[in-house]
């Protein structure tokens, strides 16, 4: 991409260097410590950081240009130095124009829970045959999924973008960047609830990926939600995917091992993943759905699936010191944490303990959703419940007035003080179910209890 073309697409003015000057879209950077040589610098401001400041380091580490909202350098007619009203609109302007360079799928996800998972589970079975790009980890957002875009290269057949949300208007806006061909939802629950008020107001945030899509384009719904269900539209495809019969794609012959789930898709298609949690199965089948889609083998989709690892702190087992640790760090909101306590209670175990952080962003509710989970642990085969944070207070006096025993009920202030209840009473045999909110640092139990 030529300067003089980045110049025309953001209205930005050179400040300095030559305009012919060609810029690879794969080494723009917002990051001036991972700038590679001949990378070009996107100097983004935040509430703690001033992206402008870092543009001397960036040239330093080789970049050979920066888009900037103030020049704050020496010129040298050698550095390209374009200057603009707004870097984060620059850099969603830029991505987008790149992307539409590229006439190949680009599939969005988006959904209450499971978005990682499924976009995981997608790449793998996608992978088999086609050269696909993703975006990394959970980079789904206003920033992360343009810096993903720029990464699209002639040899890509296939782009999967995991678009996350916290108001309304943020997926419509990250459509307008990606212009995907194909939606993927994979539910609707009490996630960001303090941005955007009730379920309904969910619902139509995430249906906004709707609105991108053509005559030609395919939503993949998850049929058995109560909203997504009542979905109607004749200007584009729907296929959806679940447990009624109503679905495309519908599983049966369910059956839970340890870490192994066993399924059916369409009474003849068997399929096997070596994960907890039957909510899994709602991930695989949109990544089923996408893969016949491509025309992806059955068998080549049951061996991807098959060899499938869950991402970094959701659900994964880990096994130390006697215990089964299920560790659910990552994130927490009323619909995962049910999942994660289904996935606890099919775990064979001698005694099951639940440790519950703090769920945030839940809004003026979020103390009635924290008394709800008291309400799911109670009812739940969990031996035990250990708490971390202001709000899960409400859950452990929930979980008390619903007849678990007060003896096997504590409030916790620090990790470490988790890590030493656990050590006490989780006796080898035992499975421990970890979760709680980004922001709580749950994964810091394990690390103490580990030592």
């Amino acid at each position: 991409m030529l300067v003089k073309e980045i110049l025309k697409i953001t209205r930005g003015r050179l400040v300095s260097g030559n305009p012919d000057i060609d810029i690879a879209p794969p080494k723009i950077s917002t990051d001036s410590r991972t700038m590679m040589k001949g990378g070009f610098f996107i100097a983004l401001k935040g509430p703690n950081f001033d992206g402008d400041d870092f543009v001397k380091e960036a040239f330093a580490k080789g970049a050979r240009g920066a888009l900037v909202a103030v020049c704050k350098m020496q010129l040298d007619d050698k550095r390209i130095i374009i200057r603009v009203r707004d870097t984060l609109e620059a850099l969603q302007t830029i991505a987008s124009h790149h992307r539409m360079k590229f006439r190949i799928p680009v599939i969005g996800i988006t959904g209450s829970n499971g978005k990682t998972t499924t976009k995981e589970m997608m790449w793998r079975v996608l992978s088999a045959k086609y050269n696909v790009l993703k975006n990394e980890g959970t980079k789904n957002n206003h920033i992360g999924l343009p810096l993903t875009l720029l990464k699209l290269e002639s040899s890509h057949d296939i782009c999967i973008l995991e678009m996350g949300m916290n108001h309304r208007g943020e997926i419509r806006l990250l459509c307008d960047i990606a212009k995907p061909t194909i939606a993927v939802i994979t539910n609707i629950g009490p996630s960001h609830l303090e941005f955007t008020g009730n379920l309904n107001k969910i619902f139509k945030a995430k249906r906004e990926i709707l609105e991108s899509l053509c005559k030609k384009s395919i939503a993949i719904l998850n049929g058995d939600d109560e909203y997504l269900s009542k979905i109607r539209n004749a200007s584009f495809d729907i296929l959806r995917f679940g447990l009624e019969d109503s679905n495309d794609l519908q599983a049966t012959d369910i059956s839970v091992g340890r870490n192994k789930i066993k399924f059916v898709v369409n009474g003849k298609m068997g399929y096997e993943l070596n994960l907890l949690g039957l909510h899994n199965i709602w991930n695989a089948l949109a990544a089923i759905a996408v893969g016949m889609r491509f025309n992806i083998s059955y068998g080549s989709m049951k061996r991807s699936l098959f060899a499938y690892k869950p991402a970094y702190m959701r659900l994964n087992l880990r096994r130390f010191n006697g215990l089964a640790v299920i560790d659910d760090t990552y994130n927490s909101n009323p619909s995962s944490m049910d999942c994660a306590l289904e996935a606890l209670k099919n775990y064979p175990a001698n005694a099951r303990w639940v440790v519950s952080g703090d769920m945030l962003e839940l809004g003026v509710h979020g103390k009635d959703f924290h008394r709800m989970v008291g309400r799911m642990v109670a009812r739940s085969n969990a031996k035990g419940l250990l708490t971390f944070g202001r709000l899960s207070k409400a859950t452990l006096s929930e979980a008390r007035n619903c007849g678990m025993d007060k003896d096997n009920l504590w409030h916790c202030s620090t990790h470490g003080q988790i890590a030493g209840i656990l050590r006490r009473v989780a006796k080898s045999g035992d499975a421990v179910l970890i979760k709680g909110s980004r922001t709580m640092k749950m994964e810091e139990v394990i690390k103490k209890l580990k030592t």
